[in-house]
C-alpha cells in the first residue's frame, strides 16, 4: 500500500512540475506579433511616343529597367521605370549571319549578353549591338539516354509561362517537358548548361491529378513562374497550389493558398476541340490563378487571380482582363499572410504585369488603353505594418 501511495506522489510530482515548466516558457515566449498589409493604388503610365504597341505578355525587369520585345521593331526596349519612358533599343537582324528571328522568349543578362529563344528550335546569345555570339540547340541530343527517359516524351520547349528562366549563377536554362496525355509520372523539367551544352533533369512533376489529362488548350491552362537567387516558384491556374523548387537541395515544397470564396479549385479541362460557348462557360464557371511574382525588395510573393463569375459574355477568352483580381500575399518562407482585392472591375490585363522597387504594377486591357503615347497601367503599393 506504501509504494502505491509513493508512486501515486510521484507521478503527480512529475504533472505538476511539467505544468510549471509549460506556464513559465508560455509567459517567456515572445507574443507573437500580427503583420498586416496597407496598400495603395495610383497610375503609373509608361510614355512611349508612340513608338511600342500596349500588350507585352513577356517582360523583364532588372534595377528599374523594363525590357520589351518589340515585335513590330524586331528590337529589344528600355523602359526606365524611375522616369516611366523608352531610354534605349537594342536592335537586331532578320537577313544575314546576325539574324535572329521567331523570337518568343528573352533573358536580358547584361549588355554583352541577351539570350533570345528562336520558338523551341535554338536560343541566341547576341551582345547589345546585334551581333550573334553563339547559338545552342539540339537540346535533345544533350541528354543522356538515363536522364531521357525520366521525362515526357514531347519536344523541349525552351519558355515557361511565357518566359525564359535562367538561373544566372550556374548558366543554366530550365527547358520545359508538357506532357499532353501521357498518363504517366515524369520529370517536366531539365536543366541546359551554357558551358558544357548537356542536360539533366530535375525532380519536379506534374500534380497527380494532371497526369493522363490533356493540358495543351493554351488559354484554359496556363502556367506562371518567378525566379530568384535560391529557386523558383510555379502555379497552374486551375489550383491554389504555389510550388517552389529549391536551387540547393532540389526539393520542392507546396503551399495551398485558398482565396476567400467558395470554389477554389477548377473543373478538369475537357478533353477535345470547344466551340467558343463552351469555353466561355468554362471561364466563367472556373477560378483562375494567373501569374505569381516574387517581390526582392520586400521578399514577398504575390499571386494573382480571379473568381468564377457565373454571368460572363465577354468572347475574350483570357476572362482575367475583364475580372475582379484578388492579390495572394505570401512571406518569403511561403506562408500565406494576406489577401486583398483590388477596387477597379473589369480594367486590368495581368498578362502584362510585374514587379519594380515601388510595388507590383498591372497593365490596364485594350478597352482601357485609350491614348496611343502612353501604357496605362496602375501600381500597387504594399506596405507591411507589424502590430
Amino acid at each position: 500500500m506504501r509504494m502505491k501511495q509513493t508512486r501515486f506522489y510521484l507521478r503527480n510530482k512529475l504533472v505538476l512540475m511539467l505544468i510549471a515548466v509549460l506556464c513559465l516558457w508560455s509567459c517567456n515566449e515572445p507574443e507573437k506579433k500580427k503583420v498586416i498589409f496597407k496598400t495603395s493604388i495610383q497610375s503609373k503610365f509608361i510614355h512611349t511616343g508612340n513608338s511600342l504597341g500596349q500588350f507585352y505578355y513577356f517582360n523583364q525587369v532588372r534595377n528599374d529597367s523594363l525590357f520589351l520585345f518589340n515585335v513590330y521593331n524586331h528590337s529589344l526596349e528600355v523602359v526606365d521605370l524611375r522616369v516611366d519612358s523608352v531610354i534605349h533599343s537594342f536592335k537586331f537582324d532578320f537577313n544575314g549571319l546576325n539574324s535572329v528571328n521567331d523570337i518568343s522568349s528573352f533573358y536580358f543578362h547584361n549588355q554583352d549578353s541577351i539570350f533570345l529563344a528562336e520558338e523551341n528550335s535554338a536560343i541566341v546569345l547576341v551582345n547589345g549591338i546585334g551581333e550573334v555570339k553563339k547559338r545552342y540547340r539540339d537540346f535533345e541530343n544533350s541528354l543522356e539516354a538515363s536522364e531521357r527517359t525520366k521525362l515526357y516524351d514531347n519536344q523541349a520547349s525552351l519558355r515557361f509561362a511565357s518566359q525564359l528562366l535562367y538561373h544566372s549563377a550556374k548558366e543554366e536554362i530550365f527547358l520545359y517537358f508538357m506532357s499532353f496525355d501521357q498518363p504517366k509520372k515524369r520529370r517536366i523539367f531539365a536543366s541546359y548548361s551554357l558551358s558544357t551544352g548537356k542536360s539533366k533533369s530535375i525532380p519536379i512533376h506534374y500534380p497527380t491529378e494532371y497526369l493522363g489529362l490533356q493540358l495543351d488548350l493554351s488559354k484554359l491552362f496556363l502556367t506562371s513562374a518567378t525566379i530568384d537567387a535560391e529557386g523558383f516558384a510555379y502555379v497552374f491556374s486551375d489550383s491554389p497550389m504555389i510550388y517552389r523548387f529549391n536551387f540547393q537541395n532540389r526539393n520542392v515544397t507546396s503551399v495551398e493558398a485558398n482565396p476567400p470564396w467558395e470554389k477554389t479549385v477548377a473543373d478538369p479541362i475537357p478533353f477535345g476541340e470547344m466551340s467558343n460557348e463552351e469555353k466561355r462557360f468554362f471561364m466563367a464557371n472556373n477560378p483562375f490563378y494567373y501569374k505569381i511574382y516574387f517581390d526582392p525588395y520586400r521578399d514577398l510573393y504575390y499571386r494573382l487571380s480571379s473568381p468564377p463569375r457565373s454571368n460572363s459574355n465577354e468572347d475574350d477568352f483570357h476572362y482575367v482582363n475583364y475580372n475582379k483580381i484578388l492579390v495572394s500575399v505570401l512571406d518569403k518562407d511561403f506562408r500565406h499572410i494576406s489577401d486583398f482585392l483590388l477596387p477597379k472591375e473589369n480594367v486590368y490585363n495581368v498578362g502584362f504585369s510585374f514587379v519594380t522597387s515601388e510595388g507590383l504594377w498591372i497593365s490596364y486591357n485594350s478597352k482601357n488603353q485609350t491614348d496611343e503615347q502612353f501604357i496605362k497601367g496602375d501600381l500597387i503599393k504594399v506596405e507591411e505594418i507589424v502590430h
